[in-house]
């Protein structure tokens, strides 16, 4: 036997196998929010429900968290918009990231494939019994709104909701304020619109003005601009055939794709400039506060090479964080100028309900920071409009001579934790699926932010020098809109008594 089985050991030794491939450890007790790392950072003793934490998982980085936070190069989102794969071993500030996850041309989760709830005719109200009946009639409707994808996210939009009604009390807005603003009759009327959709707006506006004021008609202009590639293709193609179909003129039409943060051209016309539900999908950064000296430190998002995501936060600001907290300190809406009475009041509100972080009781910010191991000794995340400022300071600058009509959001429910925080959600097998984190998946979920009205007022104030006026939805409606041809049988209105959590904002 011993002999039979020799030959298994002649012949040249073979070299050795490589080892297999390390496997990546993935902590799952971590996610995104679990850390806080304040850059630079220093050392400090550990309490016990630290320590056992800390001995419970596995710590991410194996170097300090300075050295990893310098390890790391910065990018900004629109360094990748262009690129198709999603960002690994960098860092972005949130605005970038968020950004980055909307509107990135590949990935982005607006560079996909979106439908627009649309109607096959205006509802007739007249022969709608009460709001019951409007919002079954509105549900009949859906299968031919969406018959092939349940992960499609539809969207819904008064202006589809109510068509015409809607967009004619905007052409109404519109019409009068030409008029009075002294453009009228020696110069054209030029209309800006951001995101047009499926264009049921623009038609509702230019058939509403081409009844009315048939000469004021022929000299007006209509601009779409669109930041969404595939929406403005399929606007190029869709629009003229819409307009011609409706008798009105396709040489009136004008699409710009590109975003309005890259819109570089002085239009020093006079024009109205129309955001409809925009403001939501603005990027806001992310600040929290030095628990001991109130110092604010801008969130940043560490990308590592495995594509997981860690929160650092720096004192060194970017330039519209630190615009931003300059103007609210100015204006009236200031934190740190509050009298010591309002403060106590908002410590006290700070122990049921949110209140902004520099107002958060002290002894429950250090109880906080005691429990939760790694937060650094910092306040609870404030989610601050950096886009928007960036916004009106191009609506200043590149097209001086505007006025605004913007309408969007006031309030969100189930919004992420933290002052003013999103809602990140998306769909999954027909289901809405609302997550507790901004740090997701490139791509896969909707970020949308409330609007503080007060706060947005204050800042285009500010940056403009324009005086603008807030309407709740059903003011705006109740005085510029034709409400008798939007009432049910029973006297209720959909119009009005529906988008309750909408307000506007008009110059």
């Amino acid at each position: 036997m011993l002999t039979i089985r020799r030959h298994l050991f002649r012949g040249k030794l073979k070299s050795v196998l490589p080892p297999p491939p390390k496997k990546t450890h993935y902590e799952y007790s971590i996610s995104p929010n679990t850390y806080s790392f304040k850059v630079p950072s220093y050392k400090r003793p550990l309490n016990p429900i630290q320590l056992i934490y800390q001995q419970a998982v596995n710590f991410p980085f194996e170097k300090s968290v300075n050295d990893v936070y310098r390890s790391y190069p910065t990018i900004t989102s629109a360094q990748q918009r262009n690129r198709k794969t999603r960002p690994k071993g960098v860092l972005m500030s949130s605005a970038d990231f968020i950004e980055d996850s909307l509107y990135n041309k590949h990935y982005g989760y607006f560079s996909k494939e979106v439908e627009i709830f649309q109607p096959d005719k205006p509802f007739k109200y007249s022969d709608v019994a009460d709001v019951d009946d409007f919002v079954e009639n509105w549900r009949q409707s859906y299968p031919k709104a969406d018959p092939k994808s349940k992960s499609l996210q539809l969207w819904h939009t008064p202006t589809e909701l109510f068509n015409p009604h809607y967009g004619e009390s905007l052409a109404r807005y519109i019409l009068l304020n030409y008029k009075l603003n002294g453009s009228y009759p020696y110069e054209d009327l030029v209309i800006y619109e951001m995101g047009g959709g499926n264009g049921t707006l623009m038609c509702n506006i230019l058939n509403y003005i081409k009844q009315q004021e048939p000469e004021i008609y022929d000299r007006t202009q209509y601009k779409i601009i669109e930041i969404s590639n595939q929406l403005a293709e399929k606007q190029a193609k869709s629009y003229q055939k819409r307009l011609q179909s409706e008798g009105l003129s396709a040489d009136k039409l004008e699409i710009f794709n590109k975003s309005i943060f890259d819109w570089d051209k002085v239009v020093d016309e006079p024009c109205f400039f129309i955001a409809l539900e925009v403001f939501d999908n603005f990027a806001h950064d992310v600040i929290k506060y030095d628990m001991h000296s109130g110092e604010p430190l801008e969130g940043k998002v560490l990308i590592d090479k495995q594509g997981d995501f860690y929160q650092f936060f720096t004192p060194e600001l970017s330039e519209y964080s630190k615009a931003y907290l300059q103007l609210r300190e100015s204006g009236k809406l200031s934190i740190l100028q509050s009298s010591s009475f309002n403060a106590k009041v908002e410590n006290l509100k700070s122990l049921f309900k949110q209140v902004h972080p520099l107002f958060e009781s002290p002894t429950m910010v250090k109880l906080k920071n005691s429990v939760l191991p790694f937060n650094d000794d910092l306040t609870t995340a404030e989610y601050i409009p950096t886009r928007l400022v960036k916004f009106f300071n191009i609506l200043k600058h590149r097209f001086p001579n505007h006025s605004l009509i913007s309408s969007d959001f006031h309030y969100l429910p189930n919004t992420i934790a933290g002052y003013n925080g999103p809602v990140v959600q998306t769909i999954l097998n027909g289901d809405t699926i609302d997550v507790r984190t901004y740090m997701v998946q490139q791509g896969y979920f909707d970020i949308m932010f409330a609007t503080d009205f007060e706060m947005a007022e204050e800042l285009y104030k500010q940056i403009t020098g324009k005086i603008p006026k807030i309407s709740t939805h059903r003011e705006f409606l109740e005085k510029w809109a034709d409400v008798n041809a939007t009432s049910t049988k029973s006297g209720e209105n959909p119009m009005l008594d529906f988008y309750r959590n909408a307000s506007f904002l008009t110059s």
